[in-house]
């Protein structure tokens, strides 16, 4: 399979394909390519069993296209957890280099790499490194938090922009936070970290999942 493909499918399963149909404009706008390209690969990759179409409602993938993708999205994960824990990437590092090496895994490579790494559960950005499409996570986005709510951060969008303000503000995986304040007419939220009192936008948060 082409590294070309292989985008389309990992894309495709990110934008909730595996269990909803998702628009072509969806993968025109995740992939940045144009319209008619998307179109040429849907047809090919509805030619070779991947994904299922419907017009006026778009894709969503096969049991096939579904364990491709996941294939796909583990080697990727598996090479940001290397980048990061030995290499020095730092987390909005990770994604770029791990898109390139995703394309060049055998099989083999990726299982000695999970065995190298101790089996790891999760990516630096706490996606869930899955071998099947269940996961047993059950997380909220903080701007779903009412104020008082105590929480924990577990999991961040792989956006390299969020991922630096995020950084800036001084917020990371496994952070307890308390919401202290929402402002009105979708204005930010006041986090509470130790003693430390954090405004974060509500744009990023709603990226963010927690408890």
């Amino acid at each position: 399979m082409t590294g070309s493909k292989e985008d389309y499918l990992k894309v495709i399963y990110e934008l909730g394909g595996h269990s909803k149909k998702i628009s072509n404009k969806k993968i025109v706008e995740a992939l940045n390519i144009s319209p008619p390209s998307v179109s040429e690969m849907v047809k090919k990759l509805l030619d070779e069993g991947y994904i299922e179409y419907e017009a006026y409602h778009g894709v969503k993938l096969t049991e096939l296209g579904i364990r491709e993708a996941i294939k796909i999205k583990r080697r990727h994960l598996l090479w940001e957890v290397f980048l990061s824990e030995y290499l020095g990437y730092s987390w909005d590092e990770v994604h770029d280099e791990a898109e390139k090496l995703e394309h060049v895994t055998s099989e083999e490579l990726e299982k000695h790499l999970e065995i190298f790494l101790n089996y790891p559960k999760f990516c630096p950005h706490g996606t869930p490194i899955l071998k099947n499409n269940t996961s047993s996570t059950n997380y909220r986005t903080l701007d779903l938090l009412s104020i008082g709510e105590k929480t924990q951060i577990h999991r961040l969008l792989d956006e390299k922009e969020l991922l630096q303000y995020v950084s800036e503000l001084g917020l990371g995986i496994g952070d307890c936070i308390t919401v202290i304040h929402v402002a009105p007419y979708n204005g930010p939220i006041t986090l509470r970290k130790g003693k430390t009192n954090i405004i974060i936008g509500l744009e990023a948060a709603k990226k963010i999942y927690v408890d």
